[in-house]
């Protein structure tokens, strides 16, 4: 009796795996998000204080609205993936999203600034970390440093896009009409790829993660990578006692600490740069190259996970951003801009790949979503803090050197904390 090997797409051969498509939708979705949501709000702050008149602080206290708001949604978004999937999250998000956008055209006051940004962030977030990276840990399993490690480069590529655009369409249509312009983006671009490219799990095509196929079966044996599927989805630790291991702690706290540190130098970059002496479009210019560098460093620092210790690679990941902000202290001249831009940011890139790679590293897929949710909640609000944080010393002082000085602290108290979580274990052991 002949032998088959169940798990590759029987209408595609030995095609390339579905998966990769998954991923190039998901570097889409993040490159929107990106670009329009996250890397763009440097670009505005200096538009909006001409405008409304308002201070450095104002301003940034929207974004800092912006993290705590979608950091509290994440641990939701991780149970409504496991229920209802990450597609139906993910289409719920482009669609809400590109509503929101046109609606912060219509800021006339403070108050609604705040209140419109808080319900852009909820609607973006729906299409960011828990949903996406849910997709790409079904899908991947063995390459899932790489899988996520690729998407994640949507986020630079949308900054080293976008900023420079959206810096330009500004100045010439204006800001209201810019944010119009970015609602339109997320329903021609986001949209499409989310309603028909995106797939829930491999199984609902017959295939495997990572492409790989089971066993040898018997030709008339019955294919079951559904049942597969939800075998890999209940391997890890419970929810319950994931939450009371003081290595999930840790975790929580190393990707507070970095995220405190380096959105309160990111989302303040243009200006801190440009006060330096350097051109306001050179710093825009930097900006991007941060973001493309980032990208390198996403794809880099997720890859290194699959060859080497994961603490080490955090390590290289947190130290580079350290020595970038030793680089901004002293800032002075353009060469310095471009090697503040390469080393900080190749660290910076693997902050966010590799919060969902420790995740699954150290407690599986049992209750990922959730934990992972809780681990972006907490990146959530140290991105909070540092943007909101900067802006205040900024008021203070005049300038971002005591902001440095504190961020340079916080990154290796961050260090220390990944190695006082030591080495992953498999539940009950």
């Amino acid at each position: 009796m002949k032998n088959t090997i169940i798990g590759h797409d029987k209408t595609t051969g030995n095609k390339i795996f579905y998966g990769w498509r998954i991923v190039a939708a998901c570097f889409i979705l993040l490159f929107c998000f990106g670009g329009a949501g996250f890397y763009s709000f440097s670009i505005f702050i200096k538009p909006f204080e001409e405008y409304f008149g308002w201070t450095r602080s104002q301003v940034a206290l929207a974004m800092s609205i912006f993290f705590l708001v979608n950091g509290g949604a994440q641990p939701l978004l991780g149970r409504f993936c496991r229920t209802i999937g990450p597609k139906k999250v993910i289409i719920i998000g482009c669609l809400t999203s590109g509503v929101s956008f046109i609606l912060v055209s219509l800021t006339k006051s403070l108050w609604y600034y705040y209140f419109i940004y808080a319900v852009l962030s909820l609607t973006l977030s729906a299409i960011t970390f828990v949903p996406v990276s849910t997709l790409l840990s079904v899908w991947f399993e063995r390459r899932r440093g790489t899988a996520i490690g690729l998407a994640y480069i949507g986020i630079s590529a949308g900054g080293l896009i976008l900023s420079p655009a959206i810096g330009a369409i500004i100045t010439g249509v204006g800001l209201q009409q810019t944010f119009i312009i970015l609602g339109l983006l997320m329903w021609a671009l986001a949209l499409p790829v989310s309603v028909f490219v995106i797939k829930d799990n491999p199984s609902v095509m017959g295939l495997l993660p990572d492409g790989d196929a089971p066993m040898p079966l018997l030709k008339d044996e019955p294919l079951k990578t559904d049942k597969l599927h939800a075998s890999i989805l209940d391997e890890g630790w419970p929810l319950a006692h994931a939450i009371k291991s003081g290595q999930f702690w840790w975790i929580i706290i190393t990707f507070f600490l970095s995220s405190l540190a380096m959105m309160g130098v990111l989302q303040h970059q243009v200006p801190l740069i440009s006060e330096k002496g350097i051109p306001y479009t050179s710093a825009t210019v930097a900006l991007g190259m941060t973001s493309a560098i980032g990208g390198i460093g996403k794809f880099g620092l997720g890859r290194l996970t699959e060859s080497f210790t994961f603490k080490w690679v955090v390590l290289i990941c947190l130290g580079m951003q350290l020595i970038g902000l030793l680089i901004l202290l002293n800032l002075h001249t353009m060469t310095m801009v471009w090697l503040y831009a390469m080393i900080f940011g190749f660290g910076m890139g693997g902050v966010i790949v590799l919060q969902p790679l420790a995740i699954s590293r150290y407690f599986g897929l049992a209750s990922f979503g959730v934990l992972l949710g809780i681990c972006q909640l907490s990146h959530s609000i140290g991105s909070s803090l540092g943007s909101f944080t900067s802006g205040v010393l900024y008021d203070r002082f005049g300038d971002y050197q005591h902001a440095l000085m504190v961020y340079i602290a916080v990154y290796i108290t961050g260090i220390a904390a990944m190695f006082l979580a030591g080495k992953p274990k498999r539940y009950g052991r």
